[in-house]
């Protein structure tokens, strides 16, 4: 047994029997794309039911050797965080999503008066946004200054669109959402994640980075980003929410699925995905640095963390292969990508040749889910100094993703490089054709269209 998986295990259970295979299977996988992404540290947790797969390290952090109490910075996959604290709260009765802004904020803008709690945490409360305005920085930079001087700021702003009408991820939402819970629970919100989260699962080292440090004496925006966690500490916390000893579980799957509070993907401070035909909620955050998954129905939760920001997005691959394991019980699939970034042989040719032949053959052993991305960013990576071994590239995902109006926009800057005008044009329409209201595709379509 990998010697973190063992000293990250100790009073946490283990996944005993036929699973112990499984297991090593996905220790196996996961280095072997942690090595082909190159990414030097990452740090996963898996648990299923009351029962640990894995709280483990592979490689090294900055830190040190990454291992099961390696400390992993969540970025904006707090938000998974912030959304279980809240279904605890609601679960609890100290919370209620309908009640209307305007009764909630005896100042409340004319605007924001119908508008319920809910579309704070969903992003599509229209509310502007405050981390694009020079404000902003001033108030982030004062340790002293709070969500009220958000509330202040953006209060006065007109609305970026009506609300419902959008979901457009910003923060404004949840510095409004959190000083509304500061004020009426009578807690800043680590408390309350405290309170209701962290302190239920024993989880004592998932702790908000900047208040920890004592950086910043008035909590801001903790609810969307910033926190801390290590992989042993993520398994108490999914072992906790198994248990109900966060919230009952089908209280949690009932209200973060409900369809109400969920548009383009995105519900209550969770994106919201399907895995091997499960439903499941999470979020990621810091370019891919950390990535969490929830499968309620299952109980099956997973984490992926890494300190390096050139990952490939690693966390979210290797977070699916995980999730998809363990939830359909079948060998890992690695992401495609693992066999394109391990080629020794980079050519546009090689990685196309590789890329069809697994996608043809119905027995391959990898997964493809956001292939588009990777390939486009391969194609990209050659397109200064090999624009025609780009073009090779971006062709091919134009043709195993034809309805994508940005792979048609990426073929025509490999078409431009190559001094192929009318073809770019031709590739700038087929993208406006797929995307006719983008203001982007418009004015490309314009600019290289002959007078």
């Amino acid at each position: 047994m990998h010697k973190h998986l063992a000293a990250g295990l100790c009073g946490l259970g283990l996944l005993a029997g036929q699973a112990l295979g499984q297991t090593s299977d996905l220790e196996t996988e996961i280095d072997t794309m942690r090595r082909a992404y190159g990414v030097s540290g990452l740090a996963v947790t898996a648990v299923s039911g009351p029962d640990v797969v894995m709280a483990q390290g592979f490689g090294s952090f900055e830190s040190g050797e990454a291992g099961a109490d390696s400390p992993c910075m969540l970025y904006s996959a707090t938000k998974a965080l912030t959304a279980l604290t809240l279904a605890s709260l609601i679960e609890d009765g100290q919370v209620d999503l309908e009640t209307p802004l305007g009764d909630l904020l005896a100042d409340s803008p004319e605007a924001w008066a119908d508008i319920p709690l809910w579309r704070l945490y969903n992003h599509t409360s229209g509310i502007a946004m405050i981390v694009n305005r020079d404000a902003f920085g001033a108030i982030a930079e004062d340790p002293d200054a709070g969500n009220a001087a958000i509330y202040e700021v953006v209060r006065e702003l007109p609305l970026d669109f009506a609300p419902g009408e959008h979901s457009r991820y910003q923060q404004s939402g949840y510095a409004v959402a959190e000083m509304i819970a500061e004020q009426r629970l009578g807690a800043s919100w680590p408390e309350l994640v405290d309170r209701h989260l962290t302190g239920p699962a024993g989880a004592a080292l998932t702790v908000h980075s900047e208040i920890a440090d004592g950086t910043k004496n008035v909590p801001m925006i903790t609810s969307a980003g910033a926190y801390r966690t290590t992989p042993a500490d993520m398994a108490r916390l999914f072992q906790a929410l198994n248990a109900g000893r966060i919230a009952d579980r089908a209280f949690v799957s009932g209200l973060l699925f409900d369809p109400r509070y969920i548009q383009d993907g995105y519900g209550l401070g969770v994106i919201v995905e399907e895995t091997s035909g499960e439903m499941t909620l999470g979020h990621r955050g810091g370019g891919a640095r950390a990535n969490i998954r929830y499968a309620p129905q299952s109980g099956i939760g997973v984490m992926a963390c890494t300190d390096q920001i050139a990952n490939r997005e690693l966390t979210i691959h290797v977070g699916e292969m995980v999730m998809n394991a363990l939830i359909s019980g079948e060998p890992p699939r690695p992401h495609i990508a693992t066999l394109l970034y391990g080629s020794p042989d980079q050519s546009a040719a090689m990685l196309a040749g590789l890329f069809e032949q697994e996608l043809n053959d119905p027995d391959t052993r990898y997964g493809f889910n956001g292939d588009e991305a990777v390939l486009n960013g391969l194609g990209y990576n050659l397109l200064e100094d090999a624009p025609e071994q780009a073009r090779i590239l971006f062709e091919l995902n134009s043709r195993v993703h034809p309805d994508s109006a940005n792979v048609w926009d990426s073929l025509a800057d490999a078409q431009l490089a190559l001094g192929q005008s009318d073809a770019a044009l031709d590739s700038m329409r087929r993208a406006l054709s797929l995307q006719p209201a983008n203001p982007y595709f418009q004015a490309r379509v314009a600019e290289h269209a002959p007078e």
